[in-house]
């Protein structure tokens, strides 16, 4: 597997440390009130966590268009005045819980605080989130991610805040909207530009214009040729894309996250069935398949802890390859759960489809039909 980005490879260890649905059960035992403070504190663990490294860094200045067509260059805001950025998700129930807040803190803070609500677009699209923004009544800025700012802000849980000072440094990051959020805020804003803003590529790292910071975050699309890759799963088993181990042998990479089917059982149904229509199908007839077929994991509130409790619970046959910086979702451009992309022997994407195809199940089942005939 690859190294987490900012030497957080380290830190790795501590943020598995939890699965999150043994952690929502167990609290549970004890009170609804219980679990939700357990599960908000989880969240902000590993916000926190993932953003230790970034504290005082030069914050990344990519361009981002708001839904309104907008276009906000984050690095000219840099040293002007300081920002809030807010990832966040219509099927994140915290998120819900936290929109009245943000846009009270929009309202209050005006012109002294840029304030940017950044949809992930895991398993959103436009139509989904323009209801929720109509119906939620927000007036901020609102853009949808591709994953370009989820991986230069190393995101790891929803909501996640950042806050970015007046010099384009990265100043707070966290998860609740509690107490030390509300000072962290307030210190920011009262807090006069010492110095001329620094600018962070999009990795994070070395500092780039927001032109070339920017990837191609389309990802692969059908009828390109793969570069070659090496994937390794859970067990550390080395799987070669294109294949060279058993000449004519194709590829199937479904994309998940482990907690598609519990979490969005009721905050998204549809979405929550398609995950176990898609791992059962995929289970039952993948072994008879010619294909290799290796399930993709998002890092979204995920871990290495997660995946094995997954496991555990789900019991599935076929491996799973753990995205830890999101750069898989990013080179196949996947943020629909589950997305399905089928690779020929040569190496040639030949499908590609997620939840948001009207045909997604038979496209799928003729996949699975086609290995198993061959």
């Amino acid at each position: 597997m690859t190294s987490l980005p900012l030497n957080t490879s380290k830190l790795l260890p501590k943020l598995m440390s939890v699965g999150l649905s043994a952690l929502l059960l167990s609290a549970a035992l004890v009170g609804q009130a219980s679990a939700k403070d357990d599960f908000a504190a989880e969240g902000e663990r590993r916000a926190k966590l993932a953003g230790s490294e970034l504290l005082g860094t030069p914050a990344p200045g990519l361009s981002l268009t708001t839904l309104t067509g907008d276009t906000l260059n984050l690095g000219e805001l840099y040293g002007k005045k300081p920002v809030y950025l807010k990832f966040w998700a219509t099927w994140c129930v915290p998120c819900r819980q936290q929109m009245p807040g943000f846009e009270k803190i929009y309202q209050q803070y005006g012109n002294d605080l840029q304030v940017i609500a950044v949809n992930t677009g895991i398993s959103d699209n436009l139509n989904s989130v323009g209801a929720f923004v109509k119906k939620t009544g927000l007036n901020m800025p609102v853009t949808i991610d591709d994953g370009t700012l989820a991986r230069a802000f190393n995101l790891r849980v929803t909501p996640q805040h950042f806050l970015i000072d007046r010099d384009g440094r990265i100043a707070y990051v966290g998860h609740q909207d509690d107490e030390a959020f509300h000072q962290a805020l307030k210190a920011v804003v009262a807090a006069p530009g010492a110095r001329a803003a620094t600018v962070a590529g999009a990795d994070g790292v070395a500092p780039k214009t927001a032109e070339t910071a920017l990837v191609n975050v389309a990802g692969y699309g059908l009828g390109d040729i793969l570069v070659p890759l090496t994937l390794t799963d859970l067990d550390n088993h080395a799987y070669p894309l294109p294949t060279a181990v058993k000449p004519g042998k194709a590829t199937g990479l479904v994309f998940f996250a482990p907690w598609c089917e519990w979490y969005l059982a009721e905050s998204e149904p549809a979405t929550a069935r398609a995950c176990q229509q898609v791992r059962e199908m995929i289970e039952q007839q993948a072994p008879e398949s010619n294909a290799q077929w290796l399930h993709i994991s998002s890092n979204l509130w995920s871990s290495e802890a997660d995946l094995a409790e997954y496991q555990t619970n789900y019991k599935p046959q076929l491996p799973i390859v753990f995205d830890e910086q999101g750069s898989l979702f990013g080179q196949f451009g996947v943020t629909q759960l589950p997305t399905i992309v089928y690779i020929d022997e040569a190496g040639k994407v030949t499908e590609k489809v997620s939840l948001q195809a009207p045909d997604f199940i038979p496209r799928l089942q003729s996949l699975l039909g086609a290995d198993i005939s061959q």
